[in-house]
């Protein structure tokens, strides 16, 4: 197989994976409340499962959208393989972890809750307390799908 799709099937795995084992037990016992209830804040601004209309339909995007999230950040990765490979484990994950969560989460171009332009423009109701809770999921689902990433790819191919 070639390496690049190797490399690219490798990444978007540990991405699907990395989101199933930290978003969903962390919207349970994290998030949550933002989401649902009579205190929810993000209702004010994004789609939730309270309109099951839009919900229905932005869940039906989320994995098609997320495998191409994982094709973007592959790609850069994919530019940087030869450099990355030679790279320690401790160095490989801190790539990883940086370009997700601070390139992907932090710095991210948009006004997003997690981001730093999100600190500064969205609505008040959004704390820099949710903004810190969201970043510490990306930052973890980084770890994880990090781990993965390089298990996978160290197993398959051990550097000598």
């Amino acid at each position: 197989m070639n390496p690049k799709i190797k490399i690219t099937i490798q990444f978007i795995f540990s991405h699907l994976s990395a989101y199933l084992l930290v978003s969903i037990p962390y919207f349970q016992l994290v998030m949550k409340d933002y989401y649902e209830g009579e205190t929810a804040v993000f209702p004010l601004f994004l789609v939730t499962a309270n309109d099951g209309a839009a919900w229905a339909r932005a869940m039906s995007w989320l994995f098609p959208t997320l495998i191409f999230q994982a094709i973007l950040m592959v790609s850069f990765l994919i530019v940087i393989w030869d450099w990355f490979r030679l790279q320690t484990f401790g160095k490989q994950m801190f790539v990883l972890v940086w370009m997700r969560t601070v390139l992907g989460g932090l710095a991210a171009i948009s006004p997003a809750v997690g981001s730093l332009e999100g600190m500064v423009f969205l609505i008040p109701e959004v704390t820099i307390s949710i903004h810190l809770y969201v970043v510490f999921e990306i930052f973890l689902q980084s770890l994880v799908q990090a781990g993965i990433f390089l298990g996978l790819v160290n197993r398959w191919n051990p550097k000598t």
